[in-house]
This record gives C-alpha cells, structure tokens and sequence, in this order.
C-alpha cells in the first residue's frame, strides 16, 4: 500500500541535495521565462509556448515532489512466516529482522529494506522502488522535456544578441541587459550539459523498465539474458506504470494509474524459472 515517506533524521541530512537541485532548477526556469520570454510575451506563439512549457514545468515539480516523499515499498508485517505449499529458499534480512520478498534488497542508507529496489538516490533523498519508479521515469522525461524546450528557443535569442554585440557594441550600455545575457547564457549552458548527461540516463532506465530489470538485478545480468520476471514489454511497464496507458504521464497515483502489483508478489515467465539449486546446462 502507497504511504508517505516518515521524515527520519538521515533524510532531513539528505535534504541538502533537495535544496541544489531545486536550486538549479529554478534558476534554468526562471531564466528562461523572465529573460527570454517575458519581454515577448505580447506575441501568441509566445504565449503558447510558455503554456506548454509550464505543462512540462508544472509535471516535473509534482513528479519531483512525488519522488521525495512517497514510500517507495516496506516489506508488510509479518510477511513470510507462514510458507504454504512453497518450497523456494526464501532470503532474511538480519538489519531489519525481516523475510525478504523477491527483487527486495536492503538499502543501508535508508537503513530498512526496499519493496523492487532500484537504487538510492541522493538528489531525491530516497530509494526508487516499486511505488515511486514511477515518478522517477516521469521526473527524468519532464525534465527532460523541459530542458528540450529551453535549449532549443533560449538558442536563437542567444545567437540575436551575439550577432546584435557584434553589429553595434554600444548596445550592451543597459547593466541590466549585460547581466540577463550573461545569466541567460549560463543557464542555457546548464540545460544543455544536464540534457546531455540525461539522454543515455533516460535511454538506461527506459530500457531497464521495458526488459523487467532493475538496476541492482542488471549488475548481475548476463549478456542477452532476460529477466525470469520479463512478462512482456507492455505487462512490464505496466507494473511501474498502471493498467491504463492514457494515465501513464500522470504523476499520480489513483486506481487506474498505480503500479500494477503489489511488489510482493511478481509474476514470472514460466520458462525462465529455474531452481536456484540446479545449475543451467550447458549450450
């Protein structure tokens, strides 16, 4: 079940990283707006460029929020102690005094054990897992998105005020403009480095939600191999994404919308399971 992440004293630690982020976010934003579209904002395709880029905006920061404070899975009490007509080896966590479902790991920075853990990441403060995978997929396409947009219509501005220092360098008089140009320059040199890094970021993470894959269990991937938990690409993204594909941009959860599972119990593809005491045999 979806619950709010508990604020510890390692997590008001983290919020540092919280605070850079928000912090470079804000300035690419605002640079954005108030240096380069604000002055045009009497022209139409202006304004609905700034309707759409505030679309993107607005996602990534309720995507962001949703990354920070949602829970991303805690192993539900008293989970595993009666076995049923199961006969696997089932792993215990010693820290946390628990049954360990499948695809859950220990995350010692958090100090507990993760539901599907991905990984920890420190400039949300949390752990990826299986309730907040989600909006860390949606945080990445948003920003990038944005980054898209501001790269792409900040360049043309930059390129007019270069080509108009060089014509007439008595231009660049009003303080004012030399400081936005600089501070538009920067911000555009930010957003296109951070659009850069993130496309093979994206690409990785895309993939590894397509296959099945975290990447704690893609560490440990043989080449080629597919995941036992591979049910098929559209059923994969399914369990981060909700049943319902016209919901997938929402950064919400609601009954339509939520990761389909529990991140318990996991379906698996039955040629694929194998004994974890048998060997594979040999090609």
């Amino acid at each position: 079940m979806q619950r709010t992440r508990p604020f510890t004293t390692q997590r008001l630690y983290g919020m540092g990283f919280i605070c850079v982020v928000l912090m470079m976010i804000l300035f690419i934003h605002c640079n954005f707006v108030f240096c380069n579209l604000l002055p045009k904002l009497w022209r139409f395709d202006v304004s609905l460029l700034l309707f759409v880029y505030h679309i993107f905006f607005g996602n990534l920061l309720l995507s962001f929020y949703q990354c920070v404070m949602v829970d991303p899975g805690v192993v539900p009490p008293n989970w595993g102690f009666y076995m049923g007509d199961e006969t696997k080896r089932r792993r215990y966590c010693k820290m946390c005094n628990v049954w360990k479902p499948d695809r859950t790991h220990h995350c010692s920075i958090c100090n507990r054990c993760i539901l599907n853990m991905d990984h920890h990441c420190p400039w949300i403060n949390n752990c990826v897992g299986f309730y907040n995978r989600k909006f860390f997929i949606q945080l990445l396409a948003y920003v990038y998105a944005s980054l898209l947009v501001v790269v792409i219509f900040t360049f043309p501005e930059l390129w007019g005020r270069c080509a108009e220092l060089v014509k007439d360098p008595g231009s660049f008089d009003s303080t004012w403009y030399i400081i936005s140009s600089i501070s538009l320059t920067i911000a555009f040199c930010l957003a296109l480095l951070l659009l850069c890094t993130l496309t093979n970021f994206i690409k990785f993470h895309v993939n590894l939600v397509a296959d099945n894959y975290t990447t704690i269990e893609n560490l440990e991937r043989e080449e080629n191999a597919k995941s036992k938990f591979d049910i098929g690409r559209r059923r994969n993204m399914e369990q981060v994404f909700g049943a319902n594909h016209w919901l997938w941009w929402l950064p919400l959860h609601t009954q339509a919308s939520r990761p389909v599972g529990d991140g318990v119990r996991w379906r698996v593809h039955y040629t694929r399971v194998i004994d974890e005491d048998e060997e594979m045999p040999a090609d």
